[in-house]
């Protein structure tokens, strides 16, 4: 019982931390407002994970650092989970599914912007919240490529409809 406890606090604690730090690859990613109230909590929160990698390029929009940490961190914490629960696995398994745990926190977070993004423009449309500005920032650049590929609707926008098939 009271190993399934400390697997769970361990287990959301690192997921907490590699969303944080995934969610700052993203803000970065598509350029999101800096003066941000919630985009300044995020860097600031995260920049004692991202400091020892600062010195990785930057390719573009894409930082390298920030996403280097976030694989280490879960690297790591995945280790740690295999070490201490008594799993046995191999670095290359570690490796490779650390990576994907990465790219689909990405993918989790883009799905839970454009969900967000869509309820914001029933409810709200014209809101200036930081948070639904940062939604609307982080999901207009996924947006545009369908938004040119669908006609308007006098209204109704149906790309983020072809966003979730693809």
């Amino acid at each position: 019982m009271e190993t399934n406890l400390v697997f769970y606090i361990l287990n959301t604690t690192i997921s907490v931390v590699i969303a944080l730090v995934a969610l700052r690859f993203l803000l970065q990613l598509v350029r999101a407002d800096f003066y941000n109230s919630i985009c300044q909590s995020i860097n600031r929160v995260t920049q004692p994970l991202i400091a020892p990698f600062k010195s990785l390029p930057t390719i573009g929009s894409c930082n390298l650092g920030v996403l280097t940490s976030a694989f280490a961190i879960q690297a790591i914490g995945a280790g740690l989970i295999f070490f201490f629960f008594g799993g046995h696995i191999k670095i290359l398994q570690l490796l490779v599914w650390s990576f994907l745990s990465i790219f689909g926190v990405l993918l989790e977070l883009i799905f839970y912007a454009m969900l967000g993004m869509i309820i914001l423009s029933w409810l709200a449309p014209t809101a200036s919240h930081p948070g639904a500005e940062l939604v609307k920032q982080i999901s207009q650049p996924f947006l545009e490529p369908f938004r040119r590929l669908i006609p308007d609707f006098g209204g109704l926008d149906f790309s983020p409809i072809l966003l979730f098939v693809v």
